[in-house]
């Protein structure tokens, strides 16, 4: 039966079966209460955590199926009592409270307003959110004070369902946590009580979508833009900082794809700026925190109660995370114009993209990995050089290269801003000379592609790499002369391997890579017991389809001309992400992998990185 019927029949039921208990303050006792609209649904129990059901429809089109609370009755649950003021209006008490303590309730269409008032210690202390992550990877957006703090005004976003903008009626903050260790899977928001200092507190919820508007915004097909522009953010509660979703790991080497995406996005909530957001989460680096893809980050974690076990491997910095960072910092510059924030950190910044031409072993303007790259040489202690984390890259990384210099460019522009002109010179020449080695060096005339890396040995490892070529487009590292024939050469040999269906997203590589240039040799994670690849070909990173990366592949498409090929890709991922299929699990596998076929091979559950390319629709990106 549809759950929400479901809900409606039980809460109904549960009303006549109360209808002649006795009342207390006026108000009818009963044992729970719900409520829905266009835009929410809600049950309210009298056993805690209170909130039994939750689920939201941004777009108020009542697609309020999923419950994303979880929620288990035992006989240690705290019992409360439930008081009906009218169909839209209930107060929760502890049992023998005065009718002047405890929590109401009020529900209007796209509003819940909840309130606390303090009398005695009876007093309920907190009303408690609890998300199953299995669910939803609900996040709370906001400044966080301190861990587990998160300041009101913030906004609670459901990937996939919708958002609700949080105030207070004076300052506050709500405690915020999330939790994957031991299988706990959860994210929790308590909004805490009244208390002898503040005998009042009252919140008010507001449905929403956040997004940025352009003309046929409000059509069908965007919907899933509409509801999930926010996905690339969301907040790792224990760290106060952006991370691959609440539960889960902060990486340095992918929060310059939040930035981007934080440059274009509407104010969240009052004066809450996603910039903001970027802001506290570039601070934490600053400040010496070690996310995933620097040196010496397992240390951060140990403590947190979100890894289930050390990471023993070894960990140079990843060759994009410094580049990843610097642009970051530049973006958040630049989008704030915030001039004093630039002076106080520019010295930092500045010692982050030194650090990562320092590489630059060989002087031809190319940082190298000391990872060699070679074929057969991967180090199981020690992880490739990117993102790509099970894949062999090492040496020249033409993913990491690209990356380095937008971040040259960027500082350059910045410290210029900074009337900072020698530096703004010398990361130009750097750029320059970076872009006068990257195609010649990663270009394989064979193909007529760009290859993923060149290893120390010499040897080019190109593997019709669709993300490394996309972003070199991207970036400017292309001759204007060869773009179309390097996109058309992709197009087509993706037109061959047979990939067709793009709300699936788009697939890292085109064809399988050789064992003896995998990094992960389980077959979960990709790698292939043939020396060629191909019996795990399609799994996880290994030529698996995800929307990760697939904003570069919109742009650079663009940029070659092929508006066709373009539309192809746009209505496909808007599909997927309309259809919610970058979420959730296949049973014990997730969907934020694929094979071509549909079969999921990915571990997050929500992986985030992917959503920039809602950047891309937009047509007002440039």
């Amino acid at each position: 039966m549809d759950i929400l019927k479901q809900f409606n029949i039980n809460w109904g039921l549960a009303i006549l079966l109360t209808s002649l208990s006795p009342t207390l303050f006026g108000a009818e006792r009963v044992h729970d209460f719900g409520y829905s609209s266009d835009y929410y649904a809600i049950q309210l129990v009298e056993k805690a955590p209170y909130i039994k059901f939750f689920s939201v429809d941004g777009l108020g089109k009542r697609v309020l199926t999923k419950n994303t609370i979880k929620w288990k009755e035992d006989n240690d649950n705290e019992v409360v009592e439930i008081h009906k003021i009218s169909d839209s209006e209930v107060e929760i008490h502890n049992s023998g409270s005065s009718n002047n303590e405890g929590w109401s309730f009020k529900f209007e269409e796209k509003k819940i307003v909840i309130t606390s008032t303090y009398q005695s210690q009876n007093s309920l202390k907190s009303i408690d959110f609890i998300f199953d992550k299995r669910e939803n990877h609900a996040t709370l957006l906001g400044l966080m004070a301190e861990r587990n703090k998160t300041h009101i005004p913030a906004v609670l976003h459901f990937p996939d369902m919708g958002t609700f903008q949080i105030v207070a009626d004076q300052p506050v903050e709500i405690t915020y946590d999330a939790n994957r260790k031991n299988k706990s899977n959860y994210i929790s928001v308590s909004l805490p009580g009244a208390d002898e200092k503040r005998k009042s507190i009252s919140y008010t919820l507001t449905c929403t979508t956040i997004y940025p508007k352009f003309p046929g915004v409000e059509a069908e097909k965007y919907e899933g833009f509409r509801r999930n522009y926010l996905n690339l953010f969301q907040i790792n509660p224990r760290l106060q900082v952006i991370a691959n979703n609440s539960c889960s790991d902060p990486c340095a080497f992918t929060l310059f794809l939040s930035s981007m995406l934080a440059l274009k996005t509407p104010p969240l909530v009052g004066s809450l700026t996603a910039l903001d957001l970027l802001r506290m989460s570039i601070e934490q680096y600053l400040s010496g925190m070690k996310g995933y893809g620097l040196e010496g980050y397992n240390s951060e974690w140990e403590n947190t109660g979100i890894i289930s076990k050390p990471d023993t491997s070894k960990h140079d910095s990843y060759l994009d995370s410094y580049p990843s960072l610097v642009i970051s910092a530049c973006n958040y510059i630049k989008g704030s114009n915030d001039k004093k924030w630039g002076e106080k950190y520019y010295p930092m910044i500045t010692g982050w993209m030194d650090n990562q031409m320092k590489r630059d072993h060989d002087n031809n303007g190319l940082v190298e990995d000391k990872r060699s790259g070679n074929s057969g040489a991967q180090d199981q202690t020690m992880r490739p050089a990117n993102w790509w984390d099970t894949i062999g890259f090492g040496h020249e990384d033409a993913f990491s290269n690209a990356i380095t210099y937008d971040a040259l460019i960027q500082l350059s522009q910045i410290a210029r801003k900074l009337n900072k002109k020698e530096d703004a010179q010398r990361y130009e020449r750097h750029a320059e000379k970076l872009k006068d080695s990257y195609f010649k060096t990663f270009y394989n005339p064979a193909t007529g592609v760009l290859a993923g890396w060149k290893s120390s040995d010499g040897k080019l490892h190109d593997y019709w790499f669709l993300y490394v070529n996309s972003m070199a487009v991207y970036y400017n590292l292309v001759p204007e002369s060869k773009i179309r024939g390097v996109m058309e050469a992709l197009w087509k040999k993706m037109e061959e391997a047979g990939f067709v269906d793009f709300s699936l997203g788009v697939p890292g590589n085109l064809v399988s890579i050789r064992r003896e240039d995998y990094y992960h040799h389980d077959p979960r994670w990709g790698g292939g017991e043939k020396e060629d690849g191909s019996d795990a070909f399609q799994r996880y990173e290994n030529g698996g389809a995800s929307l990760n990366w697939s904003y570069f592949t919109l742009k650079a498409l663009k940029k070659a001309g092929m508006n066709r090929e373009l539309e192809q890709v746009t209505d496909g991922i808007l599909q997927g992400i309309r259809n919610g299929d970058f979420q959730g699990y296949c049973g014990l596998m997730a969907k934020d992998w694929k094979t071509w076929n549909g079969e999921c091979w990915g571990y997050e559950g929500f992986l985030c990185d992917g959503y920039l390319a809602l950047l891309a629709i937009n047509p007002k990106d440039k």
